[in-house]
C-alpha cells in the first residue's frame, strides 16, 4: 500500500497499526500506591493522586490528562515510552489481549480522521478549527475565529479538549479524531510510528 504525504493532503483517514502496548486497567483489582509507583517510574511526567474523585493526574509537556478510576493506563515502548490514559469503552473497542500474556494488549486496526497542523498561518490554523467543526460563516463568528487565530498565533498552540483533560496541539504535529469523534493530538513523529495513511 502507498503511503501518501500528509504534506500534499490537508484532510486524511489513517489506519492505526497493530502495535502491542503493555496496558493495565484502573480498579479495584489495581494496587493504587504500586499503580502510582508505577506511573511514577517516568520521571518527566509527575503524578499526582486526588482521593475525592480517585482521578489520577499525569503531567505532559502538552497538558496534564486524567486517568480516571474505570480507565485504562498504556504504555507504548514503540513510540514516545509514556503513559497515556484511555477511556474504557475505547479502549476495549480498539484493543485486544495477546493470549499467554499478563497485561498485553494489541491495537486493533482501525480507521481514523485525522488533520496536520501544518503551521501558525492563518488558513493553517483555519484548516484545525474547521476540522474540530468551528465554521464561520456569520460576521460575529468570523470576527471571533478572527481573534481566536490572534490568540493561536501569540501562544504558540491550539488547544484541543480531549476525554482525558485539555492537550496542547503545536505546528507539526496531528490531530486525530477517534472512534468516537474525540480528538486528541499527536506528534508527528509518534503518528508515522502507529499511522499509515490511507488516502
Amino acid at each position: 500500500m502507498e503511503r501518501i504525504s500528509l504534506e500534499r493532503i490537508r484532510l486524511n483517514e489513517s489506519k492505526k497499526k497493530p502495535i502491542s502496548v503493555t496496558a493495565i486497567h484502573y480498579n479495584k483489582n489495581i494496587s493504587l500506591n504500586k499503580l502510582l509507583e508505577l506511573l511514577s517510574t517516568n520521571k518527566e511526567e509527575p503524578v499526582r493522586y486526588d482521593k475525592n474523585n480517585k482521578n489520577i493526574y499525569i503531567k505532559k509537556k502538552r497538558g496534564e490528562i486524567s486517568l480516571k478510576y474505570g480507565n485504562w493506563v498504556i504504555y507504548e515502548k514503540n513510540t514516545d515510552q509514556c503513559f497515556w490514559a484511555i477511556d474504557n469503552d475505547i479502549f476495549l473497542k480498539t484493543y485486544t489481549h495477546v493470549k499467554g500474556t499478563v497485561n498485553t494488549y494489541r491495537k486493533n486496526v482501525y480507521e481514523v480522521e485525522c488533520i496536520e497542523f501544518k503551521s501558525l498561518a492563518d488558513k493553517d490554523i483555519v484548516d484545525v478549527l474547521e476540522f474540530l467543526g468551528y465554521i464561520a460563516k456569520e460576521t460575529l463568528e468570523i470576527l471571533q475565529r478572527d481573534e481566536l487565530i490572534f490568540s493561536v498565533r501569540n501562544q504558540g498552540y491550539i488547544s484541543i479538549l480531549t476525554l482525558e483533560g485539555e492537550e496542547r496541539l503545536y505546528p507539526s504535529d496531528i490531530l486525530i479524531k477517534g472512534i468516537q469523534g474525540e480528538y486528541y493530538p499527536v506528534k508527528r513523529e509518534n503518528f508515522d510510528k502507529v499511522y499509515e495513511v490511507i488516502n
